[in-house]
């Protein structure tokens, strides 16, 4: 029984493999042989739902063993990552509720997208999200997790961008991908401190391990974890990617934020070991379940109001994990991700009346809420922005220092030797004949210091020397701003505790 799980993530991963190579072989042409993935996407994701489920009933019936492992992925020194899964508890749980829920998505969405367009890549994008997220939840590893995770990005960001012709779809879903690629520092940075502390990249063994940490361990990695799920489940402040999906054509945003939670409650053992990992869980919760109460106040369409409203549930969820709840936490999971994609696959579209919404809070958070707490903002203010600095800074460097260095022609500065015209005749005889390595390196230095003598000194007047000397100091000085500016500063001080610890 135990053996099903393979087939759970797999079959949804051919089924968009299929699905993709039919199209960039042309066997799968925009416009024709739509039944056929129809049928192998529907097919695939209802044989994956029927093993979740056959894999529950075992895990009830106690037929599955709670773990199994296909092979070694790899092996380096006491490094050991094998490809294994879990095959009971909540993962398994969650596997089947959200592997029903994308089966029957995926018969509700297809007939609607047969008039707009794009089916073949709906599919794919379908497909490759439902396996993700099922190789998420059931891997019992850290990387699996991780592969799976960055798999559910991908395919989320294919359905953001379904409407991929209109360029604020393709802005809303590139905004959302590098959002949740933010989370994955604090990831990937987990993964690294539970292996150096307890030697394994084991969900079980972390688990296992957790009382014997110290609190200041136990703390460093929740606090990692926690980063990662809050950029999953769209909290504080990385809310803003949430309100870019209100276009995707099935709600897999809305499981999407419920999967930082499943990460939350999986690591139970560890945050309990962590009170102010807890009180991080807390505050972060509360003050996303304010955010999304009020400004889903000032929403106009039936979907967007909802969005709003399942974050907030989501934020109380981080709240009840935070009073170690846990099992609450969990039923309160399940409980709103059905609601919440009942909810996107019933509604019509419609707005909730020509009449602006009823107000039921003050004047000052109503004008804040209309404008979303200037949250993405400044967020551009904080991020972008010195990202788009930084990249300028970079290409100049590139254009004005290393093309000329490797001798690219560069269009800004002259190259050096065309700083000053030749007034006399070059000398093209050399200084000093030599042999031997010390003795060519003396005769290139000799050139060298020859050359800036007779370029910068003897052939020029006084007035030019100074001027070229003038040039150098604005250069300077120009470079000593640059680096001052606060994003490099920022950038120094993270290298500076990079190097210490």
């Amino acid at each position: 029984m135990d053996a099903l799980v393979m087939l759970i993530p797999l079959l949804p991963m051919l089924a968009a493999v299929v699905i993709v190579g039919g199209l960039l072989f042309g066997v799968l042409p925009n416009g024709r042989h739509e039944n056929l993935t129809t049928d192998i996407a529907t097919g695939s994701l209802t044989l994956s739902c029927l093993m979740a489920m056959a894999l529950l009933g075992g895990d009830l019936l106690g037929k599955n063993h709670g773990y199994f492992s296909t092979g070694q992925w790899l092996s380096s020194d006491s490094l050991v990552i094998r490809i294994n899964f879990t095959t009971n508890g909540l993962t398994v749980w969650l596997a089947a509720l959200w592997a029903l829920l994308l089966a029957v998505i995926s018969r509700f969405s297809i007939p609607a997208l047969r008039q707009t367009g794009g089916l073949h890549r709906f599919c794919a994008g379908l497909c490759l999200f439902t396996a993700a997220l099922m190789l998420l939840v059931l891997s019992a590893n850290m990387v699996g997790t991780l592969f799976g995770w960055l798999l559910a990005e991908t395919g989320g960001y294919f359905l953001v961008a379904q409407a991929y012709q209109r360029p604020q779809a393709t802005e809303n879903a590139t905004r959302v991908l590098l959002t949740q690629r933010l989370g994955n520092i604090g990831f990937l940075l987990g993964i690294s401190l539970c292996y150096a502390w307890t030697d394994s990249v084991n969900w079980a063994q972390l688990q296992a391990s957790a009382p014997e940490l110290s609190i200041g361990q136990a703390t460093g990695i929740s606090l990692c974890f926690a980063w990662a799920a809050f950029a999953k489940a769209a909290q504080l402040p990385f809310t803003p990617w949430l309100g870019r999906t209100l276009d995707e054509p099935v709600p897999v945003s809305l499981i999407m934020i419920h999967v930082g939670v499943f990460l939350i409650v999986s690591l139970d053992a560890l945050f309990m070991q962590s009170p102010f990992a807890r009180a991080v869980l807390g505050l972060v919760g509360f003050a996303t379940t304010l955010y999304g109460f009020i400004v889903g106040k000032t929403q106009t369409t039936q979907y967007s109001a909802w969005l709003f409203a399942a974050l907030a549930q989501v934020g109380l969820m981080f709240v009840e994990c935070a009073f170690g709840l846990w099992t609450l936490a969990s039923w309160h999971l399940g409980a709103n991700v059905i609601v919440a994609c009942l909810q996107r696959l019933t509604e019509t579209d419609a707005r909730l009346g020509s009449t602006p919404p009823q107000r039921v809070v003050g004047v000052r958070w109503y004008l804040l809420s209309l404008q979303h707490f200037w949250l993405e903002q400044i967020t551009d203010w904080a991020l972008v922005k010195p990202v788009r600095g930084l990249a300028q800074d970079l290409s100049y460097v590139d254009d004005r220092i290393i093309d000329q260095m490797i001798g690219l022609p560069s269009t800004g500065i002259l190259p050096i030797p065309a700083f000053a015209e030749e007034s006399h005749p070059a000398v093209t005889m050399p200084i000093a004949q030599s042999s031997g390595l010390a003795g060519k390196l003396t005769e290139w230095l000799s050139a060298l210091l020859h050359w800036f003598e007779e370029r910068l000194v003897l052939r020029h007047s006084s007035k030019q020397t100074s001027t070229y000397l003038r040039q150098i100091g604005y250069i300077i000085n120009q470079f000593e701003l640059l680096i001052l500016r606060p994003r490099y500063l920022v950038l120094f001080v993270c290298i500076t505790f990079l190097v210490a610890f």
